[in-house]
């Protein structure tokens, strides 16, 4: 489509942006709604976060996603956080309304939606193991937590971080935070009927969580919010010991979804098209 005075733009901030396959599944539903909007990825370092956030104000932007490490400290930069991104204590999208910036978390939401299409499974009732209390943890861990879930646990090597999540949501729940140590993993890992790697670790080849096989049974299931490579360290472990597996696509694709009807004021989100073009980006593809 193309671009001129009245084109509308979105994007996504992130350090590193050079793996994000937003573009293509925002731009996929823009062309299929016939809207004139674009989609662009800028790599924002942390420290210039403030700056490039006012700077969509300034630019007359409509709104962004924003991804690791940004998720957590756009909260101090925002004019009004909807109350559960607040509560969560992470935002990843951001809306322009009148000048303001409004900050959103569409991650829980994705996650929930993910999980119920890959494996067929509500979080109700389930326990929970969360690796890693980063933006993305945390608002995994406390949907979980909203949902019903019997048992979280919250393992992290930062003890503080992990601290983070249960006072965010409330020290309510049935939710506890471990250290990220196969000792500790290892003395609740029978009764954890979901696993989520919610860490980047598994982006970069040789990554390894250094978790031991032992771990992985037919019972558990794994996902692992990366997307790309299709089949993480953590997912090859997983599949070898024939546990149910997913990647992080689906999680991608209904989180993206979400944050298109908040920018668009609730405007459908056309899922087919922006699945297919998320899925051509990713993997070349049907996968």
């Amino acid at each position: 489509m193309k671009i001129d005075g009245t084109t509308k733009l979105v994007g996504v901030f992130g350090d590193p942006v050079t793996h994000t396959a937003s573009p293509a599944m925002h731009n996929a539903a823009f062309t299929a709604l016939k809207m004139n909007w674009k989609y662009l990825p800028f790599h924002v370092a942390i420290e210039n976060l403030k700056a490039a956030l006012d700077g969509i104000r300034a630019l007359n932007l409509i709104g962004v996603n924003l991804t690791v490490p940004h998720k957590v400290a756009a909260l101090g930069f925002l004019d009004e956080v909807d109350p559960e991104a607040r509560q969560l204590g992470a935002v990843n999208t951001v809306v322009v309304e009148n000048g303001r910036l409004h900050g959103f978390n569409t991650d829980g939401y994705g996650f929930a939606r993910a999980i119920q299409e890959d494996f067929n499974l509500g979080l109700q009732g389930r326990s929970v193991l969360v690796l890693g209390a980063g933006g993305a943890g945390r608002s995994i861990a406390a949907k979980c937590v909203r949902e019903g879930a019997q048992h979280v646990w919250v393992a992290n090597r930062t003890a503080s971080k992990s601290d983070a999540i249960l006072q965010a949501v409330g020290n309510a729940g049935p939710i506890a935070a471990i250290p990220f140590t196969n000792a500790a993993i290892r003395t609740i890992i029978d009764r954890v009927d979901l696993l989520v790697n919610a860490t980047s670790v598994g982006l970069r080849p040789g990554d390894s969580l250094g978790l031991e096989p032992a771990f992985f049974t037919p019972k558990l299931y794994v996902y692992d919010t990366i997307y790309r490579p299709a089949e993480t360290e953590l997912l090859k472990l997983a599949h070898t010991a024939d546990a149910k597996c997913a990647n992080g696509l689906n999680m991608l694709l209904y989180q993206g979804a979400r944050s298109f009807e908040i920018w668009t004021k609730d405007k459908k989100a056309p899922l087919a098209k922006m699945r297919q073009a998320l899925k051509t980006a990713v993997y070349g593809g049907p996968q």
